[in-house]
């Protein structure tokens, strides 16, 4: 009996000399080397901001969602008014305030669904010589789409309104980290015109 407890532990410990010898003398069989990789830059990359164009749109979209799903509540007798009017009360907007809103949320849905259904009948019908460039005009009706709509609130919202919905847009769907703080303090005035 003590003949085999002792050519157990002589076992047991060749055995744990053997896996730390194997642990020390490089990476195990099948295993990938670790690669040395450069150190970071002390250079930041450079934050590029969303175009408020693209803030226009996920916000219009975002309202035509939620009129939607506040429609489908009121249709299941349920109160919808809640969802409608989130991003209003936000806001701080009356119903006035916000109807050149819900106007143009409803066009700009109603053509990006449209150019959605041509970009998807586009690609089912698979490469062709035509694709990419019909592409391309799918891209440009897009961005002209977009361009008429931001044009359309820029004109028709009060000056100061729409700098107040502009702030509101960069607050509402940029990352706090992706936005610098203004270097002096203030906040920065609206952004430039789109260009058609």
């Amino acid at each position: 009996m003590m003949a085999r407890k002792s050519q157990y532990t002589a076992i047991s410990t060749l055995l744990g000399f053997m896996l730390v010898m194997c642990a020390l003398s490089g990476p195990a069989v099948g295993q990938r080397t670790q690669v040395r990789r450069q150190p970071p830059s002390s250079k930041p990359s450079p934050i590029r901001p969303v175009p408020v164009e693209h803030l226009y749109w996920y916000f219009l979209l975002f309202q035509n969602h939620l009129d939607a799903r506040a429609a489908e509540l009121d249709a299941q007798g349920k109160n919808g008014t809640l969802m409608r009017n989130h991003l209003q009360r936000s806001l701080g907007w009356s119903d006035a305030d916000f109807t050149p809103i819900r106007a143009s949320s409803v066009r700009l849905a109603a053509k990006a669904k449209d150019l959605h259904a041509q970009n998807h009948a586009i690609l089912a019908a698979g490469k062709s010589s035509s694709g990419p460039n019909q592409l391309r005009a799918l891209a440009s009706q897009r961005d002209a789409t977009l361009n008429a709509e931001v044009s359309y609130l820029r004109s028709t919202l009060p000056p100061d309104k729409v700098g107040a919905f502009e702030a509101f847009l960069a607050r509402l769907f940029s990352q706090p980290s992706a936005t610098p703080p203004p270097a002096s303090g203030n906040t920065p005035g609206a952004p430039a015109a789109v260009q058609p």
